[in-house]
């Protein structure tokens, strides 16, 4: 959709989509997924084999996987929002968009700003601090900040990966560049500390597009509570648990997921 190339003056080089499914199933609509922090869009795979048939889309956002050049101290959540703005713009139809993470907060103020171009969200875990629920110090913001005190990015990185994946994440770490896990804690860092996070991104109460918004039953409470609150304040919102997974349930119960992406659909041709 775009080649990522660098562009003159005030413009950004761009984050390039991926599609991923054979789209034979013409009927259903496409799907967009918006990664979150630590992570790149190919974690979904297990997601996107549970959806035959129909065109997914994904990139790395920027700071992450293959987008990791693009990133930078200038990179704000406004940013990212623009960047799936600009990809929302160029789809011939409004898919279901699925953001995990810091990437679901990103996807609910993309759709707020164009609600045309996207036909509903599913929104795991959506950090969405400026809520009332959300903790004054959040623990997993805490750990960050603490290891970066201590050894710098590269150890907010190992910190933030034994907190989501538990001793599933020793395995990764062995196997990780020390320098990528130190660039990974720059964007990391740069996205938890990130002021312009804390303040609305968009009007929960006017929300005008079905949201299905998740949690895993083993996540933090604090995630869980924040999730079902959201689901309870947008007027086409749902809240929806997904037993047994923590916060990467992208990629311990992918089945569950697109289910919840498939219920978009189901949704969408009941109310036409």
């Amino acid at each position: 959709m775009n080649d990522g190339t660098t562009q003159t003056g005030t413009a950004r080089a761009r984050p390039v989509i991926s599609t991923w499914g054979d789209g034979t199933d013409t009927a259903a609509r496409p799907v967009l997924i918006v990664h979150g922090s630590v992570d790149r869009s190919d974690t979904f795979r297990r997601v996107v084999d549970q959806l035959p048939g129909r065109p997914v889309l994904g990139y790395d956002r920027r700071g992450w996987g293959a987008s990791r050049p693009l990133g930078g101290a200038d990179v704000d959540f406004q940013v990212h929002v623009d960047d799936l703005r600009a990809a929302l713009a160029e789809l011939d139809a409004p898919p279901v968009v699925l953001g995990h993470s810091y990437g679901a907060l990103v996807a609910l103020a993309a759709a707020a700003a164009d609600p045309s171009r996207v036909a509903g969200i599913v929104a795991v875990e959506p950090p969405v601090r400026w809520l009332p629920w959300w903790p004054a110090d959040d623990p997993w913001e805490r750990t960050v900040r603490d290891a970066a005190a201590q050894g710098g990015p590269e150890q907010a990185t190992r910190a933030m990966l034994a907190e989501l994946l538990g001793p599933a994440s020793r395995l990764h770490l062995a196997r990780a560049r020390p320098s990528d896990l130190a660039a990974d804690g720059e964007a990391l860092i740069s996205e938890m500390t990130d002021p312009t996070v804390d303040a609305p991104a968009f009007d929960p109460l006017t929300f005008p597009l079905r949201t299905v918004v998740a949690a895993g039953s083993r996540s933090a409470a604090h995630h869980r509570e924040v999730a079902r609150r959201l689901a309870e304040l947008l007027p086409h919102g749902r809240f929806a648990e997904i037993a047994g997974a923590g916060h990467a349930a992208h990629v311990s119960h992918p089945q569950e997921l697109a289910e919840l992406v498939r219920e978009i659909d189901m949704t969408e041709e009941h109310h036409a």
